[in-house]
């Protein structure tokens, strides 16, 4: 595992590089073919599964992973990059519940202009907790609120088993969502909003091969909603909610 000081390195780059967090200007869902503002090319989703077709005039300048487009190309989730122009870019994306989202950067978005780095709480190896994960049924699916979505409104997300974990005398079952390969924890805890990101945080869980796992609070990171409004982050499920105040890992977006 990297050090804290190379993985906080690691998230500054992450989220002021190519794509990332600070520039994402536009995050559509596409349902019919679309066309949009100041965005070359028309857009429509997939009808075979997730990703989108894009559809264009050689004299648009568009490119797919390099190579001029011409006609219609379908373009695969998180994989494909669409490039504008120097500074603007896009991919077919998706979340639970939207297979066919068009997200769109652009190297010179305002928020990316203004920032400057993420505040964090010192390293304290007492935020490394091990716990243990406790398999849930097969194909289980747990449902997150979203940030943008319609009050009332509940996606469900890929969850496995749950965590189980003692802090400070006091057992907690955590649910987390399971995102590629990885699991990842959502909470919130009693600095938020007024230390931290207000939403709440995450942090990857490591599952050992015997189905302990370790929680490094002090790699707990900010969502991407902290940096560009334009993402729909999901809010921490009640049983994610701690009563105290967990002083580890990321805390805010530092601007100019």
């Amino acid at each position: 595992m990297i050090s804290i000081e190379e993985w906080r390195a690691y998230r500054h780059q992450s989220v002021s590089g190519f794509q990332g967090d600070l520039s994402l200007v536009l995050l559509q869902e596409i349902t019919v073919p679309t066309i949009l503002d100041g965005i070359p090319g028309i857009w429509a989703p997939c009808t075979s599964g997730p990703g989108l077709l894009l559809t264009a005039e050689k004299s648009e300048g568009i490119t797919v992973d390099g190579h001029l487009v011409d006609g219609t190309v379908a373009l695969a989730t998180d994989t494909t990059v669409v490039r504008f122009s120097d500074k603007l870019s896009a991919m077919a994306t998706s979340q639970p519940g939207s297979d066919h989202l068009l997200a769109v950067w652009d190297a010179e978005a305002k928020p990316l202009q203004s920032y400057d780095s993420i505040s964090a709480y010192p390293y304290d190896p007492e935020w490394v907790i091990e716990g243990e994960f406790i398999q849930g049924e097969q194909g289980r699916t747990v449902s997150f609120a979203h940030l943008s979505d319609q009050e009332g409104s509940l996606r469900q997300h890929q969850s496995p088993g749950d965590i189980q974990v003692t802090i400070g005398g006091t057992f907690y079952q955590l649910t987390p969502f399971a995102s590629g390969e990885s699991l990842i924890i959502v909470f919130g805890d009693q600095t938020n909003g007024r230390e931290t990101y207000g939403l709440g945080r995450m942090v990857l869980v490591a599952v050992q091969a015997d189905g302990s796992v370790i929680l490094d609070f002090n790699r707990t990171f900010l969502p991407s909603c902290a940096f560009s409004h334009h993402f729909n982050c999901p809010f921490p499920p009640r049983n994610n909610r701690l009563p105290f105040e967990l002083k580890a890992g990321e805390k805010l977006v530092v601007n100019y």
